[in-house]
């Protein structure tokens, strides 16, 4: 199953521009902070989350040497598995506000990449993240970048959906919906959600479910 993905912005926009909710202050989910202490107070937690051990377990369970995360946006999982295990981190984003990240020194690497078409810096000890970037691509694209990390030998990808699909998600929309219609505010398309059936089809060529982690994200295993 397939639907279309609306979100509603606090800025009145014409379509999704991710340099603009990385650079206005406002849209506090998107906004990418300019100094580091900034960064930090956004990012900073004291524990890790229950999926970033579940994660760093794993990592060490199987000798992963690399996470690399693509389409890290504000890159806050990232910043936890930096800050409370010993793999090197390395982030990538396709817009280039992900290169301030670089002047803070936190992560191992920071890098403005299209993971559509650049070269990916991965090898067979490398965990990739999809970190919700489901929603940016369309099947086609999506089925091309599974390929893409198991034709460069990445052994597991952490997967972890924007929209699956559920009874959630459908009230979600449909929130959305009403919302945009009584406080007249526009709505925008943001790609599409899909369900664990339909996102299966898309790597199953590639790859299959290893783990099911406890915030509805996947670990794939390359086939």
């Amino acid at each position: 199953m397939k639907i279309k993905h609306y979100s509603i912005f606090n800025g009145n926009y014409d379509h999704l521009n991710w340099s603009q909710l990385r650079n206005t202050e406002s849209e506090i989910h998107y906004y990418l902070p300019y100094s580091k202490e900034e960064y930090l107070q956004k990012v900073d937690v004291e524990f890790p989350t229950k999926v970033i051990q579940e994660i760093i377990n794993f990592s060490k369970k199987n000798e992963i040497k690399k996470i690399l995360s693509i389409g890290s946006g504000i890159a806050a999982n990232e910043y936890c598995l930096k800050k409370f295990s010993e793999i090197p981190v390395v982030i990538t984003d396709y817009d280039k506000s992900i290169l301030r990240l670089k002047n803070f020194n936190i992560f191992d690497d920071v890098l403005n990449l299209d993971a559509l078409n650049d070269l990916l810096p991965v090898d067979n000890n490398t965990l990739v993240i999809f970190s919700r970037i489901d929603t940016e691509f369309d099947d086609a694209d999506l089925i091309k970048l599974f390929h893409s990390c198991q034709s460069f030998g990445v052994p597991y990808i952490w997967f972890i959906p924007a929209e699956l699909i559920s009874l959630k998600i459908l009230l979600a929309e449909l929130k959305i919906f009403l919302i945009s219609i009584i406080f007249n505010k526009k709505r925008l398309f943001c790609g599409y959600a899909r369900s664990k059936k339909y996102f299966i089809k898309i790597w199953s060529n590639f790859y299959k479910i290893k783990t099911k982690l406890s915030n509805n994200s996947f670990i794939l295993i390359n086939n």
